[in-house]
């Protein structure tokens, strides 16, 4: 538990860093959006925040052009988000200058370390993807 806040704090200052200017939930929010729409509720639910606040993060991303809403053809109440071409390049620009800034911290391992490390985190996730296979409610996240 002590290394995930410290990661998250490197990868968060990247992305405030970065020539795009975005803070993690709206990297976080494009990264859903990359797979497919959701509503706004959705994002709401996901990110564990109001409606209100999810709905004003969304205009953020939606006035920098990095998404779109539009109304369900079938039940005119609900909006769906989706990322724009926009959006997803700048995702994909951001999650590289993330990469490149964990490399470089990562860069003084010795090959031995580096190798190690790569089989505990391959083990952190596999373990983690299996629990999320077999548990009914961390699947529905």
């Amino acid at each position: 538990m002590d290394i995930i806040p410290l990661v998250m704090r490197v990868m968060s200052a990247e992305m405030r860093n970065s020539k795009h200017g975005a803070v993690s939930n709206h990297v976080s929010t494009l990264g859903m959006l990359q797979f497919r729409p959701y509503t706004l509720t959705e994002l709401a639910e996901r990110h564990s925040v109001s409606s209100p606040t999810m709905s004003s993060t969304v205009t953020t991303l939606e006035e920098r052009g990095w998404v779109k809403r539009e109304r369900s053809q079938e039940d005119r109440r609900i909006v769906w988000v989706s990322i724009t071409p926009q959006g997803q390049y700048v995702l994909d620009d951001i999650q590289n200058e993330v990469a490149k800034r964990i490399a470089l911290l990562l860069d003084g391992l010795s090959d031995e370390d580096k190798q190690r490390l790569i089989d505990g985190l391959t083990v952190l996730r596999d373990s983690f993807a299996a629990a999320l296979a077999q548990d009914p409610v961390l699947r529905h996240e």
